[in-house]
C-alpha cells in the first residue's frame, strides 16, 4: 500500500507576514505539541517558536514575530511554564521574523544573566552589518530589534541544558550563517526515542544567479555547497520534522484536532522530502550545473 505523504514542503500561501501591519489576528493557530517535550508557542501561520522544555529550564528556537509575542507570551503561560524558565534562545539565522522578539524575551526571562542568546558567528556579522538597515515591511523602522548574542554556535560542540544535547550544524544557502538544530526526546510513558531536527533556513529563492550576491553575500560556491550538503543530511534519519516556517513542512493545513497530540507529526519521510525539494530547487536555478536533474521530492500542491 502506498504511503500517503502530508508533510513535505509547500509554496507558502497569505500569511502573517503579509499582514503585520493590517489583520494579522486572523492568522493566529493555537499551540501545539509535536515532540514528547517540544511546542510550537509562535502563534501564527507563518513562522514558528520552539519551545523545548529540558528539565531542567526552558530552550527557545527562534522567536518568531515581534507582532504576534502576545501569542507567545499567551501560550508559554498557558502551558504553565514562566518566562524566568526560559535559559537560552537558539536562532537559526539573523532574520527579523526570528530574531526580532530576542531582546525582549531574555528581557522578560531576567536579561543575560539568566537567559543566553546564541547565533551563529556567521550571521552576527551580517546582524551587524545590517542591523541598522529599514526592515522594508515597516518603514522608517530598523531592520531588526536590538539584541545582544552571548555565545556563538560550534559544530562540534552541543547546546546542552537538561535533558537536551542540541547539535548544531551550519547550513549555508538561506544566509550565511544558517543554522540547524538536531536533537533526541524521549517519550517518558513508552520509553522509546525521537529523533528532530529544524533547518535553519529552507528558503532558496535567493540562490538564484540573478539575486547573487544580494544583502546575504552568498555567491555560487555556497549555492553549490547547499546543494550538496541538504542532499547529505536529507538522508539523515529524523522521526519528526520542525519546520521553521508551516509551509515548509505543510504543518499549518495538517494540525492535529488535538493540540496536545505530537505523534501526528512522527513522519520519518518529511525531513527529507522537504530538504531534498529545496535542494532540487536550487539545482533547477543552475542548469549548466546540473543537465541530468530529476525532480524526486515534489513540491506539495
Amino acid at each position: 500500500m502506498t504511503e500517503t505523504k502530508i508533510f513535505g514542503y509547500k509554496n507558502p500561501k497569505d500569511r502573517a507576514g503579509n499582514h503585520l501591519q493590517t489583520d494579522i489576528w486572523n492568522h493566529t493557530i493555537p499551540v501545539y505539541r509535536c515532540a514528547p517535550h517540544v511546542w510550537n508557542v509562535a502563534g501564527q501561520d507563518d513562522v514558528c517558536a520552539y519551545l523545548l522544555d529540558s528539565g531542567e529550564g526552558l530552550i527557545l528556537l527562534d522567536t518568531g514575530l515581534e507582532e504576534t509575542l502576545y501569542m507567545l507570551v499567551h501560550h508559554v503561560m498557558q502551558l504553565g511554564y514562566q518566562f524566568t524558565d526560559i535559559k537560552k534562545i537558539l536562532l537559526s539565522h539573523h532574520h527579523f521574523d526570528h530574531v526580532d522578539c530576542a531582546r525582549l524575551i531574555q528581557e522578560m526571562a531576567g536579561g543575560p544573566e539568566k537567559c543566553e542568546i546564541w547565533l551563529s558567528r556567521e550571521d552576527e556579522e551580517n546582524h551587524q552589518r545590517l542591523k541598522d538597515r529599514p526592515k522594508g515591511l515597516h518603514k522608517g523602522e530598523v531592520y531588526v530589534r536590538p539584541y545582544t548574542v552571548d555565545h556563538f554556535y560550534s559544530d562540534d560542540e552541543p547546546v546542552v541544558l537538561g535533558r537536551f544535547s542540541i547539535r548544531t550544524v551550519l547550513t549555508p544557502g538561506h544566509t550565511r550563517g544558517a543554522t540547524s538544530f538536531f536533537f533526541e526526546d524521549t517519550d517518558e510513558e513508552t520509553g522509546k526515542t525521537y529523533r528532530c531536527a529544524m533547518h535553519g533556513g529552507l528558503g532558496v529563492g535567493n540562490m538564484k544567479p540573478e539575486k547573487l550576491p544580494g544583502k546575504e553575500l552568498i555567491d555560487e560556491s555556497v549555492c553549490e555547497r547547499f546543494v550538496e550538503q541538504s542532499l547529505e543530511i536529507a538522508e539523515w534519519p529524523v522521526d519528526i520534522f520542525l519546520p521553521s516556517h508551516l509551509n515548509q513542512g505543510n504543518v499549518d493545513e495538517h494540525l492535529p484536532e488535538d493540540p496536545d497530540n505530537w505523534k501526528w507529526f512522527i513522519a520519518d519521510y518529511a525531513w527529507h522530502d522537504s530538504v531534498k525539494n529545496r535542494a532540487e530547487e536550487v539545482m533547477s536555478y543552475w542548469p549548466e550545473k546540473y543537465p541530468d536533474l530529476i525532480r524526486t521530492c515534489p513540491t506539495l500542491k
